[in-house]
């Protein structure tokens, strides 16, 4: 690292260094998304580096970081990135990394597993909720819940592009009316365009393009449930909101950092949570039989998905034993089961790391254990203007390791 480059531009350089390698190594790249200097492109940065040079490298940063970062939230912050990236490399490095040490290094947390009481404590709830719905037992209530309203194939792939994309616009207007006028502050949307994509190990995902705008896709290889579809899209919205604030922070403060996205870092566990909390925001009414079963049930999988990636990733446990488990612990067949492994298996059906394997941490802890509890506090102490400036206008306040200290106001 040359002495006279700024610490924030070896950041960006070095993130876009580990998204290189992690492409060459698994096909996929950690840099989500990148709207800064031309010069630092991640396509632009080495793609040759060995693990133990970045190792090198970052070890190096870091004493950068806090020798030239004098706010104490944006050096924490940018610390906290550039371990998880140290973690990253020495994962995908083959160094022996075990997978509570990996989710720990990535998010900052550590790896939970929900025990057999949680679990069956969540099914019962989830019983007492769906009693008057049809069906002779739960299981039956709530294969007939998702099949009421199910749709795929062009069916599916219309509701994603007609259907979804015109209700984005009504959500975008929600977020305007009910949360950034409370902040007092406006930020540029030039939209978000939704596609039907097939063969992804994810359900939705928000390709923030840079420009204030986004890309949501969402994937049709399996039926969906139409509500459930409708009520995602307010999680992939604020996704895109979230990245419309980070973007304006960068163009108007000359944040270079904040001009690459990276997984795999405690900002995910923030970013993850807010968008699983995006109804709460927006005040949508979730009152209804109905609307208060599919978030029981959401929990659940939310659940039962964490455990069955520690069988798989921890435990060494096959692939049909782990849909045995999702099929009768999260109350789906054996099909949609089997279509839950590729995010959490070690492997890609092509026999490379699998880079989501560990991501599934990030919903559930970042909802439970960070956001929402933070949310519901300020609704109390009549803060909710103040929560929104902190996560939306504080850009190092989005991360597992500074989300505390950015509200300790509250």
């Amino acid at each position: 690292m040359n002495s006279k480059t700024k610490p924030v531009e070896s950041y960006v350089r070095l993130c876009g260094e580990v998204g290189n390698l992690s492409e060459r190594l698994t096909g996929v790249s950690i840099v989500d998304a990148y709207y800064g200097p031309e010069q630092l492109t991640p396509q632009k940065q080495r793609s040759d580096r060995e693990p133990e040079a970045l190792l090198h490298e970052l070890d190096i940063l870091i004493d950068s970081i806090l020798d030239g970062i004098t706010s104490d939230l944006r050096r924490k912050y940018l610390l906290g990135e550039t371990s998880s990236l140290q973690a990253v490399v020495r994962w995908l490095g083959g160094m022996g990394v075990s997978y509570a040490d990996l989710v720990k290094g990535l998010f900052h947390v550590e790896m939970k597993q929900f025990s057999h009481t949680v679990i069956d404590r969540q099914m019962r709830y989830l019983d007492e909720l769906m009693a008057g719905f049809p069906g002779r037992d739960l299981r039956e209530r709530v294969e007939l819940f998702r099949k009421d309203g199910e749709v795929s194939g062009e069916a599916l792939k219309a509701l994603v592009e007609h259907e979804l994309q015109n209700r984005s616009v009504d959500v975008g207007s929600m977020f305007r009316k009910q949360v950034f006028s409370l902040m007092r502050s406006r930020v540029t949307d030039n939209g978000v365009e939704y596609r039907a994509v097939r063969d992804k190990p994810w359900g939705g995902y928000n390709y923030y393009q840079g420009g204030f705008r986004s890309v949501n896709e969402f994937n049709i290889d399996r039926p969906a449930n139409r509500d459930m579809m409708l009520s995602l899209i307010y999680h992939e919205y604020e996704h895109h909101v979230s990245n419309l604030w980070r973007e304006k922070a960068y163009v108007g403060k000359k944040y270079t950092e904040l001009a690459i996205v990276p997984l795999h870092t405690g900002r995910c566990i923030i970013s993850e949570g807010a968008a699983d909390t995006a109804k709460e925001f927006l005040n949508v009414d979730q009152s209804s039989p109905r609307m208060k079963a599919y978030d029981a049930l959401y929990t659940l999988s939310r659940m039962v998905h964490i455990n069955a990636a520690i069988m798989m990733n921890r435990d060494g446990r096959d692939s049909e034993e782990v849909v045995d488990y999702i099929s009768e612990h999260g109350l789906r067949t054996k099909e949609m089961a089997r279509g839950m492994i590729d995010f959490i298996a070690p492997r890609t059906r092509d026999g490379r790391v699998n880079l989501w394997a560990p991501y599934v941490f990030t919903y559930h802890i970042g909802r439970a254990d960070f956001v929402l509890p933070t949310f519901r506090k300020a609704e109390e102490h009549d803060s909710l203007a103040e929560f929104y400036r902190t996560l939306y206008l504080n850009p190092f306040s989005g991360s597992s390791v500074t989300w505390s200290e950015a509200f300790d106001w509250l």
